[in-house]
């Protein structure tokens, strides 16, 4: 028996091998695996790299297939040459001699796991800093293809770029960064798919650091001549710095290029993936607002227990707002305040008195998207004078002012209601909070973005492992389709044991696509193992039954 399996586990390997090289060099040269990795502006010495990591990833791919097109031909050419016969003739139990076939299946199963796991998103994180580093060059290329390039709500051409040479910046320009200079560029500024601000600039030096996960990118515009859609106004500015903004990489990662650890931690702490994080910090800053606006309407409200003036203090400076009529928006609880009066204590020339027309509240992202900042604008009629009012005093008039920006943790009472909105509060759907429509809109699409999330990662967890499992059968339904064929009909056998091997891709693909819909997540995970005990029943049905005969 040793000499019998080492004999067929010899054919098999052969045939393995030869197959697995050619099948490799079709699909990494062809380009098919390439598509999953969009390289485009990649430098040819990084598209060499990414293709050479692309190689395993291809091999991950083709291995089931190659090991099935081997066990056909090779159990199909020793049934021809009726060595299958002889073995029978000699008493020797038939199944016995699918072990080398089981063998091999058992090798491409922990291969194929493995890899799922753990090599393809480790090549993915290379490719990605590759990508990473080759980011100037692709920023570049657009630019010279006269294609748009987006920054934030900026979308901005350039008639040139060029990369620039760090000896001509400032010494204490950091030397990780990179720096490409723009000559005769045009932005657009847009709000709500809207357009408000056009404008032109001499030279803009584009700034890329890329030391975080996702590359930062900070745009200086020099000799900026810019027109204000909204308050019909031109302006001239010496310098307007944009960003920094944050840049998706090309090769985006995704779920499924994410390790088996990373995709339990995430199953865990969904925040730590990095988009949820950021839509979990929109929605904390959504309920920021919502915590901002109701505290300046409760203490403006006597109905409420205010006193008609809203306090604000931040460092040495420090608001007392009033107003004689206030309304709330019901869409999302923001004050607008009328015929306001605001008294500011502790300014640089001392203690003014400002009235104005109008005045809004908005909640801004400081430095840290965290750590926010309240700014209040006056509008309309704006006055500004000495407070006590003196009677030399120049008044200041202007259309419009806006107030030094107050740090939300600078208000102990607002940081306190914000502490009831922490993540695990946010996205437990038994927890019930009293919001206004855009905040409950905000807080809804989050539930539903981490149902979704959760449930793509229980359909990538289980197809991986059904998938790579169902690799033992669809070896041995190969082998013994091929020794049922036997001679010239083994490429038919192989034909026909691809089918079930399609149901299984298909099945997968179809549950793993059905993950996607957190209502479909029971239903996605019995396809996938559906499909897998099927496979196994099948390759059993035909060999204890079929085969026996």
């Amino acid at each position: 028996m040793l000499i019998l399996h080492l004999y067929l586990a010899r054919e098999l390997l052969k045939t393995f091998i030869m197959t697995s090289i050619t099948l490799t060099l079709l699909v990494v040269m062809g380009g098919g695996v390439a598509n999953i990795f969009r390289g485009e502006a990649v430098g040819a010495e990084g598209m060499a790299k990414i293709f050479l990591f692309l190689t395993p990833v291809a091999v991950t791919l083709i291995l089931p297939v190659a090991a099935l097109f081997s066990a056909a031909i090779t159990y199909g050419r020793a049934a021809a040459d009726n060595e299958i016969l002889a073995c029978r003739a000699a008493g020797i139990n038939i199944h016995k001699l699918l072990l080398s076939a089981l063998l091999l299946g058992l090798f491409v199963t922990v291969f194929t796991y493995w890899s799922w796991n753990y090599l393809l998103p480790t090549l993915s994180r290379q490719i990605e800093e590759i990508t990473r580093r080759d980011l100037p060059t692709i920023v570049k290329g657009q630019f010279q293809k006269a294609k748009p390039l987006s920054f934030g709500r900026y979308r901005m051409t350039a008639r040139q770029c060029a990369t620039l040479d760090r000896t001509v910046l400032a010494a204490d320009a950091p030397a990780e960064h990179t720096y490409l200079q723009l000559s005769g560029v045009a932005f657009c500024e847009t709000d709500a798919q809207e357009a408000v601000r056009f404008g032109t600039a001499d030279i803009t030096i584009v700034d890329f650091d890329r030391t975080e996960a996702i590359p930062r990118v900070t745009v200086d515009l020099q000799g900026v001549r810019s027109f204000d859609a909204s308050r019909k106004q031109y302006y001239e500015l010496a310098h307007q710095v944009l960003g920094p903004f944050q840049i998706p990489l090309p090769i985006r990662r995704k779920l499924k290029f994410e390790t088996l650890g990373t995709l339990l931690a995430y199953r865990q702490k969904p925040d730590l993936d990095p988009e949820v994080a950021d839509l979990l910090s929109n929605v904390r800053r959504e309920m920021m607002a919502h915590c901002l606006y109701g505290d300046v309407v409760r203490q403006l409200d006597p109905d409420q227990g205010g006193d008609g003036t809203c306090h604000l203090a931040s460092g040495n400076v420090g608001y007392a707002i009033s107003a004689e009529q206030f309304a709330v928006d019901p869409e999302d609880g923001k004050p607008s305040l009328r015929d306001v009066r605001v008294i500011e204590k502790g300014g640089e020339n001392g203690d003014h008195l400002l009235t104005a027309d109008s005045a809004t509240f908005e909640l801004r992202s400081g430095l840290d998207r965290m750590h926010c900042i309240i700014m209040v604008e006056l509008v309309g009629n704006v006055e500004i004078r000495h407070y006590p009012l003196r009677s030399d005093d120049r008044v200041v008039k202007k259309p419009k002012e806006s107030l030094k920006p107050i740090a939300f943790d600078d208000q102990p009472q607002l940081v306190r209601q914000a502490a009831s909105f922490d993540a695990n509060s946010l996205w437990d759907p038994g927890v019930s909070f009293t919001l206004r429509p855009k905040q409950e809109r905000a807080r809804g699409k989050l539930l539903t973005w981490l149902a979704k999330f959760r449930s793509e990662i229980q359909g990538e967890i289980n197809f991986r492992a059904s998938y790579s499992l169902c690799s033992v059968a669809i070896i041995l339904f190969g082998a013994v389709l091929g020794i049922i064929a036997r001679g010239g009909q083994v490429l038919t056998a192989f034909g026909i044991s691809c089918i079930p091997m399609l149901f299984v891709v298909v099945a997968g693909i179809v549950g793993r696509n059905l993950s996607d819909r957190p209502a479909y997540e029971t239903l996605s995970i019995t396809v996938m193992w559906a499909a897998a005990v099927f496979m196994y029943l099948a390759t059993g049905f035909v060999a204890m039954k079929i085969l026996k005969r």
